[in-house]
């Protein structure tokens, strides 16, 4: 499980090297920045769980700050540093949508206790989202599925020769279907992975076999719309440790991205190879590619990068968060090399069997 991310505001540095001192030898990574400006500018660039933030600064005060995030970052969990004068106004922030205040001068225990029951009121918020997104992703997939199949038959002229119109419609239908079946599927995952404590089911098994042979025959892959082969390069077959069901999530949703912002019509890549005592897999595709300064962002939750060429891409910004955590689970690690506009390679290594 990734780190929480923390964000200190405040104008005095001797209050940010308190609060670094605090949390020094936590699993938490710490971030602080002395001005209102700087601080909001942070917070609204990077993917922080929680900001705490003096109320009163020069310039752009805490506020502000709050009322921003609200709007830009509402998934933010805001707490807000106040100095006993200023409780009245710490209050109205709580109103405002703030978690909770932390008076000054405060105490280490003080701090690390606001912070713990802001990280255990998110984890609560987030599986409680998650759980009614599954039920109502469950209840929408038959109804979606049997659209899309119907919108594809169409199309493909199985009941008679459509005009230029009538296609054009049809395919804004598809487009919209398979990005509603991403965001199901994804959700699905999420639920059914129960990601705050994964812990893969481990059994040997063949990663060819068992694992990709089974991902390349889903119709999504086989039949795509944007006509793209995936081909292998396979010198043998692999075997490894691990759970067949997380590991098809993760081959899916690689090869689904490869083809989604992928150059329609040229090859999905994949390899696959032995080193040392690991097994790396590979998918390459031909298409926008990632600038090096997104690297930071890709694998973050709901974060979706925008580049040229993905004008019009639609997902759900958790394909690639779930992959980070399958790989986790299984001990693994996943990393990309591109060239932006040209091309791309995910590798994924994998402990082989014992």
């Amino acid at each position: 499980m990734s780190k929480p991310r923390i964000l200190f505001i405040d104008d005095e540095e001797i209050v940010l090297r308190s609060c670094r001192r605090i949390f020094a030898n936590s699993d938490y990574e710490i971030d602080t920045a002395q001005s209102g400006e700087e601080g909001l500018s942070k917070a609204i660039n990077g993917d922080y769980d929680i900001v705490v933030t003096d109320l009163k600064m020069p310039g752009i005060g805490g506020m502000e700050v709050l009322s921003r995030l609200r709007k830009v970052r509402p998934d933010t969990t805001v707490i807000i540093f106040t100095g006993y004068a200023s409780v009245d106004t710490a209050r109205e922030a709580l109103k405002n949508g703030a978690f909770d205040y932390i008076p000054k001068p405060f105490t280490p225990e003080e701090m690390r206790e606001v912070i713990k029951n802001a990280l255990e009121a998110r984890a609560g918020k987030e599986r409680n989202m998650l759980d009614l997104m599954a039920i109502v992703s469950h209840e929408l997939k038959s109804p979606l599925s049997a659209l899309h199949t119907t919108a594809s038959t169409l199309y493909k002229g199985c009941f008679g020769q459509l005009s230029p119109e009538q296609m054009k419609i049809l395919e804004t239908i598809i487009r919209n279907c398979e990005y509603l079946e991403d965001i199901i599927r994804s959700y699905l995952d999420l639920s059914k992975m129960e990601l705050e404590q994964l812990e893969a089911f481990k059994e040997e098994i063949y990663f060819v076999k068992d694992v990709v042979e089974e991902v390349l025959n889903l119709p999504e892959i086989a039949d795509n719309g944007k006509k793209m082969k995936v081909t292998k390069n396979f010198q043998e077959d692999i075997k490894i440790t691990g759970d067949p069901r997380l590991l098809k999530i993760l081959v899916r949703n690689l090869i689904n991205n490869a083809i989604k912002y992928g150059y329609e019509g040229t090859e999905v890549k994949l390899g696959l190879e032995k080193k040392d005592s690991e097994m790396i897999f590979s998918v390459y595709n031909e298409g926008v590619g990632i600038r090096p300064e997104d690297s930071h962002r890709l694998f973050r939750k709901f974060e979706r990068l925008k580049q040229p060429g993905t004008e019009g891409v639609k997902g759900s910004g958790l394909g690639l968060y779930i992959c980070k955590k399958i790989v986790d689970s299984h001990k693994g690690r996943i990393w990309f090399e591109s060239e932006p506009g040209k091309w791309v390679t995910f590798y994924v290594a994998l402990p082989l069997a014992s």
